[in-house]
């Protein structure tokens, strides 16, 4: 199988929606229904998940899961670690959609260690995009979530590997899965990123 690096990945995302019509949109929701099913199928029903998203499109892919497991029947919190003045288009796309189905989402702030106490955490912070070291608070929160000793399933990348070469970016979510989509990533073979990465489940979204 091919592994490819994160302009590679861009490329072929540019041509699934340029080129085949595959809306962006789209995209996002099948990325966001294959992360919903591995954790419907490694996790038991019963406990909390939390969901980090950042205001990028992983972000975006976060709260599709979040949306989702709620609509299940899950006691799922978001946790939006952007103002919604920051998001990106179908970021905030899916934050109006996911607001009208009455999930619990905190905006513009950061769980604390109680609110991580056994709970399944969602890691869709920063994707395969990241360039440059993590921000000193994500580097907190990325901190508090290794600490914490729960499950944590990433979404595309643990946030802060970078998705060229596995190397950590100040700071990084050790998963214990990860769910990527179309390719592998370099990130996700090389390490540390492979460490950090877990379990690595492939995702065909029609790339």
């Amino acid at each position: 199988m091919k592994i490819v690096n994160a302009e590679e990945m861009r490329e072929i995302d540019r041509v699934t929606i340029e080129e085949y019509g595959i809306t962006s949109s789209v995209l996002m929701e099948r990325a966001g229904l294959a992360v919903v099913g591995r954790i419907m199928d490694l996790c038991d029903p019963s406990k909390r998940v939390v969901v980090l998203s950042g205001g990028g499109n992983n972000g975006g892919d976060g709260l599709v899961v979040a949306r989702n497991l709620h609509n299940k029947g899950l006691d799922v919190s978001v946790y939006l670690l952007s103002t919604t003045d920051r998001l990106s288009r179908d970021c905030k796309s899916q934050f109006t959609i996911a607001k009208k189905t009455g999930l619990k989402i905190s905006e513009g702030i950061l769980p604390g260690t109680g609110d991580l106490q056994n709970v399944v955490v969602v890691d869709a912070v920063i994707g395969t995009g990241l360039n440059k070291p993590v921000k000193e608070k994500i580097a907190g929160l990325i901190e508090r979530v290794n600490d914490a000793g729960n499950t944590v399933f990433a979404v595309d990348i643990p946030t802060g590997i970078s998705s060229d070469d596995g190397k950590v970016m100040g700071a990084a979510i050790r998963a214990d899965v990860t769910v990527t989509f179309g390719l592998p990533k370099l990130g996700h073979v090389l390490s540390p990123g492979a460490e950090h990465s877990g379990k690595l489940y492939i995702e065909d979204i029609g790339f």
